[in-house]
């Protein structure tokens, strides 16, 4: 049960915080949908994005005593941490549904895309996971900034205030971020019945086989220098 909550609470922290801060403080609507739902709907896949990055860069060096002891395939060790927040997202994401019933909001049919729109996420974080987690073997100072620039990268995705709040003239830098494009395209399918818009999704693609492509390579290349340098 402790494990459970652990998965929706701090989510249910940070929309907390954010409805203080971003909603009553500086004032961000939503229109008609209620701002903490508006919120969650990208908060949760959010958080799946972050707690991968966060638990995933460590966890080859985590990992070291096995590495020198064990013959196993080392992308194993990211992989399970990438694993483990998709559990804690399929939590978030039942409560999410539940929250956002007990609001007055349904989910559209449109909610179909979410598994596709998951994947795409799911892809894009393993690449960028199996790239960091290697690279942190030979530069430990990566395990120490990916928290600053995982909590920098949140406040640059339109996750706590809706795109439609940012200037104009600073949106086409927002939709290169590959975020961007997921967190608009969650909110499309589960608020707005909506299909994702594939011009806002095209650089969150193309960045998602990018990641894998680049992160498969160095990871791979890599690897068997990993229990020389642990």
């Amino acid at each position: 049960m402790a494990g459970f909550a652990w998965a929706i609470v701090p989510s249910l922290i940070t929309l907390g915080a954010a409805t203080l801060v971003f909603h009553k403080v500086a004032r961000i609507e939503t229109g008609a949908i209620p701002y903490s739902v508006f919120v969650f709907a990208a908060l949760a896949p959010w958080t799946f994005f972050s707690s991968s990055l966060n638990f995933g860069v460590p966890s080859v060096i985590q990992g070291q005593a096995m590495l020198t002891r064990l013959a196993f395939p080392r992308a194993a060790l990211p992989f399970s941490m990438v694993g483990l927040a998709l559990v804690d997202l399929a939590v978030a994401s039942v409560t999410f549904v539940a929250f956002a019933y007990a609001m007055g909001e349904g989910l559209p049919i449109t909610a179909l895309w979410y598994p596709g729109l998951l994947l795409i996420e799911i892809v894009l974080t393993v690449g960028i996971v199996l790239f960091t987690s290697a690279l942190n073997v030979f530069a430990r100072d990566v395990k120490l900034a990916a928290p600053l620039l995982v909590q920098l990268w949140l406040f640059l995705t339109p996750v706590m205030y809706p795109l439609t709040s940012v200037p104009q003239s600073l949106r086409g830098y927002y939709n290169l971020n590959p975020m961007t494009g997921l967190v608009e395209s969650f909110r499309r399918v589960l608020l707005y019945g909506q299909a994702p818009d594939p011009a806002m999704l095209l650089p969150t693609v193309v960045g998602a086989f990018v990641a894998l492509a680049l992160g498969s390579w160095y990871f791979a290349a890599t690897e068997a220098r990993f229990a020389d340098v642990i």
